[in-house]
């Protein structure tokens, strides 16, 4: 850790000494600097500095990563991105790792996210002219995507270990017409799976063609993106194997989103309809022996509420872009000038039911094309969520409380049908959530933060053979779930908070796997039992405008996290600590 920092200030020095010496070069940037260890082996160092320069039309960026390892990934030392842009007047040229959005990302949608280890930017080039009335783009290059699965050898739920690359080309075009903005994108996606078996690759051509209508007005605003996909796999020729023909499968994908501006009240309605390729419920997650469908880059709208509540983010639905068909619709508006209030309602579902023949085949059986259906064998989820955002006693207690209620069947495991019975079975999440945010300001300089949630959770499997039957993944039939966070604020210099995340229950696996009580929950043992408690205090402390360090000492709660609509399970973090630096210059 010590090393690393020194490294890292030795290097901001010398580009800072660069930076005076070369005053026509505007070189700014950020750093940061990360380390923890834990008692259950989650121990990371992760270092980054990202550096970006400016000269007359040129720009550029670059990151340095130091990451043995990082929280989530591989371990990487050196060079990670680097990128130089030129533009004059309607031209933009870019050379390096490159992040572009097309449309609403049905067809392209290129993000780094690092909190769920999630990087689809390409390297290569691009090139854009652009004018009032005329855009034209350009872009080319290769990207390596790294993802986690339990098929091949090497698997670590925190370290990726299988390998797609991806050789990309594509074009878009586009028109404003007054309020109008329609484009139309090409997108060619040459991919290869690496063949354990085989000790080569599988060859996958992916051609998107697609079109985004977009409308803004005081009054309404309408955005809609249609893509029409094919996919190619390139079947080799081997000895022994008489089926030498190449697959070739389409698919769709459609979204729309308008909104209506009725005075101080907003009224929103979005619809999603991906269909990509049909997978059956034993293969959908299986990306290693089932190949083709939506892309990676392809990170489209997930059409229901993103959460920043802890509790809901557990249970965020997972999205499925091969397969899925839904709505969101949304109200918010001022109850009174100090009061406003939001509704959001969600429902999706897949298109198919699949069903196990006699020979215990899954088939696909009806198509519901239009609208999600209720019946669990689609893999239905709903969710209604209300919230109140207002202020109090003299406008200084900001509060927000919601109250959430989801419905999702997961997974479906079996489902057959016969002349008198119908056996089936699937896996099921049912919850009913309030989470609330309480910000009182005591003075100008100090403040109390208060966040509790509430959560009682019911997740199993539900089957029918003679009878329907529910079998709980936990020890209880519910499981009440408890999240507090008490914090104390001095603006602008520093905040600590206690966090405490309990439940009455957890699933058996957990149970059975011991671990050692920090010293805050043993303090608290004498309060309550915290056998299900995981507890941790946080401190952010600004030692000047530009540097702003973290502490924290405690436990978190493993779980998943989701941002996209893609999801990843985050080890918990048992009994350490955990220190950070950030820096601007």
């Amino acid at each position: 850790m010590i090393s690393n920092l020194i490294y890292f200030r030795r290097l901001i020095t010398t580009l800072l000494l660069y930076n005076v010496l070369n005053a026509q070069i505007n070189i700014t940037g950020t750093s940061s600097i990360g380390y923890g260890t834990s008692q259950n082996n989650f121990t990371f160092n992760d270092n980054r500095i990202d550096l970006n320069a400016d000269w007359n039309n040129w720009a550029g960026w670059l990151q340095l990563e130091h990451s043995q390892p990082p929280q989530l990934g591989r371990s990487f030392s050196g060079l990670r991105k680097i990128r130089v842009e030129y533009s004059k007047e309607s031209f933009t040229i870019k050379l390096g790792d490159i992040y572009e959005f097309w449309g609403n990302g049905l067809a392209l949608n290129m993000v780094d996210d690092q909190s769920i280890d999630l990087d689809t930017g390409i390297r290569g080039g691009l090139i854009n002219w652009s004018d009032n009335v005329y855009s034209f783009e350009v872009l080319a290059g290769m990207q390596d995507i790294w993802r986690i699965s339990n098929q091949v050898i090497g698997f670590n739920d925190r370290v990726p270990n299988y390998e797609i690359e991806n050789t990309i080309y594509g074009l878009r075009a586009g028109r404003f017409i007054g309020p109008w903005s329609i484009g139309s994108h090409y997108l060619n996606v040459y991919e290869k799976h690496p063949d354990a078996i085989l000790k080569s690759h599988r060859s996958i051509t992916h051609k998107l063609l697609g079109i985004n209508i977009n409308y803004f007005s005081d009054k309404f605003d309408l955005s809609m993106d249609y893509i029409k996909k094919t996919w190619i796999e390139k079947i080799k020729k081997y000895e022994n194997i008489n089926n030498n023909n190449d697959i070739i499968k389409d698919g769709h994908g459609f979204y729309a989103n308008s909104s209506f501006y009725l005075g101080q009240w907003s009224i929103g309605l979005s619809y999603k309809n991906y269909l990509f390729e049909k997978f059956s419920p034993q293969n959908r997650w299986d990306f290693v022996n089932n190949v083709g469908g939506a892309l990676t880059l392809q990170q489209m709208p997930t059409v229901f509420k993103q959460h920043s509540s802890l509790l809901l983010g557990k249970i965020t639905h997972l999205i499925d872009y091969n397969d899925e068909l839904g709505y969101n619709f949304r109200l918010e508006g001022p109850l009174t000038d100090k009061i406003i209030a939001s509704l959001n309602y969600s429902r999706s579902s897949r298109h198919n039911e699949w069903a196990l023949d006699n020979e215990w085949v899954w088939q696909a059986k009806s198509d519901n094309a239009l609208l999600p259906s209720k019946d669990k064998m689609y893999n239905p989820f709903e969710e209604f969520f209300i919230e109140l955002n207002g202020y109090a006693i003299s406008d200084k207690l900001n509060y927000v409380i919601g109250i959430s209620s989801t419905y999702d069947v997961v997974d479906l495991y079996t489902n057959q049908y016969s002349n008198e019975f119908h056996f089936f079975s699937y896996e099921l999440v049912d919850a009913m959530t309030i989470p609330t945010h309480f910000t009182y300001l005591i003075d100008n300089q100090y403040s109390i933060d208060i966040t509790f949630e509430y959560q009682e959770l019911k997740r199993g499997v539900e089957s029918r053979n003679v009878s329907t039957i529910f079998n709980s993944n936990f020890t209880k039939d519910k499981q009440l779930n408890r999240f507090i966070s008490i914090g104390l604020g001095s603006s602008p210099k520093w905040s600590i908070a206690l966090n405490l995340d309990y439940s009455n229950t957890d699933e058996r696996v957990i149970i059975d796997q011991s671990r050692e009580k920090n010293l805050i929950e043993e303090k608290l043992d004498s309060i309550w039992d915290t056998s299900f408690t995981w507890a941790s205090i946080d401190m952010i402390y600004n030692v000047n405008q530009n540097h702003q360090l973290s502490l924290s000492y405690g436990s978190q709660r493993g779980g998943v996290l989701c941002s996209n609509g893609v999801c990843r399970y985050i080890q918990p973090f048992e009994n350490g600590f955990k220190i950070g630096l950030v820096s601007t210059f």
